[in-house]
């Protein structure tokens, strides 16, 4: 009788082993440390303590926006706008509009119509808020049938972070 146990307790005692040893704790070592990058690898979007940087969005950046006339905020010391913004204008008309934070554009949106618009508004995206305020009324005269004013645009994350930047609100044709 005990040459019929040892052929079946010994594979049967090897599979146990193996189940034990190659299974679930390799798993789980391995799906911690990829979480752990997943979700580093997402700070920067949702903006858990990441610095907010405008970026001057490119000529094959920007995105379609309805309106008849816009805005644009150009941070002091770039050379394209770094938000873009159209409205039509009636006075509850929406407002859409392109912002690019770091290497990405993104779609904002806001209401009130040209009119608001102009005088600097609160736009705002998936987990951003953009606060966009004339810092003085005297404007100046662009060639292409704008007007600019100094400003200041405020962008503040949902989950934390804000940041203040300097520039030129630019309305018009």
């Amino acid at each position: 009788k005990k040459s019929m146990k040892s052929p079946l307790a010994a594979p049967l005692c090897a599979l146990l082993l193996l189940a034990g040893c190659s299974g679930e704790p390799q798993s789980e070592a391995k799906t911690t440390p990829t979480k752990t990058v997943t979700d580093e690898k997402k700070l920067p979007e949702t903006g858990a303590g990441a610095p907010i940087e405008l970026a001057a969005i490119g000529k094959g950046e920007l995105l379609a926006l309805n309106g008849e006339l816009g805005c644009s905020f150009t941070v002091k010391g770039q050379d394209a706008p770094a938000l873009d913004a159209k409205a039509d204008v009636g006075a509850d008309a929406l407002t859409e509009g392109a912002v690019k934070i770091g290497d990405r554009v993104q779609r904002v949106a806001g209401s009130g119509g040209f009119g608001a618009l102009e005088k600097g508004m609160e736009l705002s995206g998936p987990g951003l808020k953009l606060a966009i305020e004339r810092t003085s009324e005297t404007s100046k005269k662009t060639g292409n049938e704008q007007t600019a004013y100094p400003a200041k645009l405020v962008a503040s994350r949902t989950y934390g972070g804000e940041q203040s930047f300097d520039g030129e609100w630019a309305c018009g044709a």
